[in-house]
């Protein structure tokens, strides 16, 4: 998942997405990238039924998920019985059209 990219204080260790001018935690203005690595544990979730123009689907689910390194992202949610702490593996997918263009973004499914 190069695709997706935190940072992480090099004073406190506190990790930020997106990526602020200042740390969220202890405001300090020095960072380290990282990426999220291993499979995503999955916080929180949502279904949303009220999409934007482009996405032709009734409803969609979303969720939060974070990473082993920390990192907290979200992103589309590809699960039928979603349930809080189930791993989930990343993946780079398009999740729209605009103007006859796919756009990519995070899309989480079951980790097998």
């Amino acid at each position: 998942m190069s695709e997706l990219v935190a940072c992480k204080c090099t004073n406190c260790g506190f990790v930020n997405y997106p990526k602020h001018h200042r740390c969220l935690n202890c405001r300090a203005r020095e960072f380290e990238q990282i990426t999220p690595s291993g499979e995503a544990t999955l916080l929180t979730y949502s279904e949303v039924c009220t999409l934007p123009w482009g996405i032709d689907e009734r409803c969609r689910m979303l969720g939060i998920v974070q990473f082993e390194n920390k990192v907290k992202a979200m992103g589309r949610l590809r699960v039928d019985k979603p349930r809080l702490g189930m791993k989930l593996k990343p993946s780079w997918e398009p999740v729209r059209v605009i103007g006859g263009e796919e756009v990519l973004g995070l899309t989480l499914r079951p980790a097998k």
